[in-house]
Parts: C-alpha cells; sequence; structure tokens
C-alpha cells in the first residue's frame, strides 16, 4: 500500500518531469481534472505506480502492456471518444519519474537502516549527527536544479544520463553533439552523488567509532562532491553541508576535550 505522502512524491516529480512536457495540458495545469481535461495520471497514480513497479525491463513494451492490463481495463474512459492517459505518448518519461523517486527511496532506506543499526545509535554525542544525515540520505541523486549546459542552453534539471543519452539520438544533428555532452556531464553527476552519499555513510560508521577526526573528512569529502557540481549554488538547502558541520563541530570539540584532559593529567604530573 503507498502511503499518500509517497503518492504525493511520485505526483511532484511526474508533474515536474511529464506534465511540463505534456501538449495536451490545458493552460493554468497541472491539475487538469479540475480544469476539465481528464488525466490519467490523476485519476489512476497509485494504480500507475503499482503497475510499473510489477516491471524491470529495459524496453518501454513491457510497461505499456501492464499498464494496459491493471488501468485501460478498468478505466471508465476506455473505448471512449478520447484517452485521458498519458503513458502512451509519454510513457517512457512516466517510468523514468517514477523510478527516480524509487531510486530516492532506496537511498534513503538503506541510509535509515544503516543509521538505525548503529550500536551507539543512543549516545547523546550523535543524535544531532543522525538527524543531519537521515535528513539528508537520498535526497540527491542526479541533476536536480536549472541549469543553462552547453551551446543551446539545455535545462538538464530532473533529466538522467540515460534520458539524455537516449534523447540525443532522437534529436536533429545540430543538436546532436550538445545532448551528447550533456548525458557526459549528468553521469558524472549522478556519479558524485554516489560517491558523497557513500562517503556520508562512512562518516557515520566513523563517528559512532569515535572516529572524529576520520568522520569529519569523509563528511567533508561528501560536500565537496557536492560542491563540485556547482549543486549548492543553485539549490538550497545543500545535502551534505549541515553533515560536515556538525561532524566538524564534533571533531574540535573531541579534540578541545582531549586537550584539557592532557593538560591536567600533565598538572598532577608534576
Amino acid at each position: 500500500m503507498i502511503s499518500e505522502a509517497e503518492l504525493q512524491e511520485y505526483l511532484d516529480e511526474i508533474r515536474q518531469e511529464v506534465c511540463s512536457r505534456c501538449v495536451e495540458r490545458p493552460s493554468g495545469g497541472p491539475p487538469c481534472n479540475s480544469l476539465g481535461k481528464p488525466c490519467g495520471v490523476e485519476m489512476h497514480l497509485p494504480q500507475l505506480v503499482e503497475a510499473v513497479h510489477q516491471v524491470h525491463s529495459g524496453l518501454i513494451t513491457p510497461y505499456l502492456d501492464t499498464n494496459r492490463q491493471e488501468i485501460c481495463q478498468r478505466c471508465p474512459f476506455l473505448h471512449g471518444d478520447f484517452c485521458p492517459c498519458p503513458m502512451d505518448s509519454l510513457a517512457v518519461l512516466v517510468v523514468q519519474a517514477i523510478e527516480t523517486v524509487d531510486e530516492r527511496h532506496a537511498r534513503r532506506d538503506r541510509g535509515r537502516k544503516l543509521a538505525a543499526g548503529l550500536p551507539g545509535r543512543d549516545r547523546p554525542d550523535l543524535e544531532e549527527i543522525l538527524r543531519a544525515y537521515e535528513a539528508a540520505a537520498g535526497t540527491w541523486i542526479g541533476c536536480d536544479w536549472p541549469t543553462v549546459f552547453g551551446p543551446g542552453g539545455l535545462n538538464l534539471e530532473g533529466w538522467t544520463a540515460t534520458e539524455a543519452e537516449a534523447y540525443a539520438v532522437e534529436v536533429a544533428r545540430e543538436e546532436r553533439m550538445d545532448w551528447a555532452a550533456a548525458a557526459g556531464w549528468l553521469a558524472e553527476v549522478e556519479r558524485k552523488a554516489e560517491e558523497a552519499e557513500a562517503e556520508a555513510e562512512q562518516a557515520l560508521r566513523a563517528a559512532n567509532a569515535g572516529a572524529w577526526r576520520e568522520a569529519a573528512g569523509h563528511a567533508g569529502r561528501a560536500w565537496t562532491l557536492e560542491f563540485a557540481t556547482g549543486r549548492p549554488l543553485r539549490r538550497q538547502p545543500a545535502t551534505w553541508q549541515r553533515l560536515y558541520e556538525v561532524l566538524k563541530a564534533a571533531e574540535l570539540a573531541h579534540d578541545d576535550s582531549e586537550t584539557v584532559a592532557a593538560a591536567g593529567f600533565g598538572t598532577r604530573a608534576r
């Protein structure tokens, strides 16, 4: 059963990545149902998400077949004058939007499981660190900010490297180089996002072990990877900045404590 919060996340992603390119969208939409234009996404969103989840394929045909079987056969507009569902004309974008949300969920769940499994989770010195990590885990997986990329000024917000690579084959020859370059850049952003997530996980493990300098180093690398893409300059709040800040503060606090303890020990020794 998909929760209301999850459905809203799927809807938000679809509206950004699919509805924004829908030629049937009425002025002022979405939402479109309230404007007199029935929309399959708005009518059947839970079923649409479930239908996509039933398929794992590099081809679009299996998704279309499942959608027709699971949704179209029960739709009151079947065999009517028009079909309100965008799954034929915008099927690739719909599937990609849903699977993008799924990827965020998978990373977020992995982060929560890591945090929940830490033996030192209930320690007071980890409380703020855990909050910063759990708030950030899974929230950045690629280009999610507006861009003006290349000579064509491409806005790659929401695009994946795979999408851009496929699109490069379809566009006119004069645009092909722009989209091929965009695919390479998007792949680099996605790689940095994945590496940053891994560094943040290492930071949390190190903090749990009391290795504060190592923890701050990993968090700093996560933040540096994100900053290197230019993302924090265009999208706020940044993902890994807060984790770095709290771990750097923890490192300094523990260094100060050790300095004071060492000084006290030296005094007693005299």
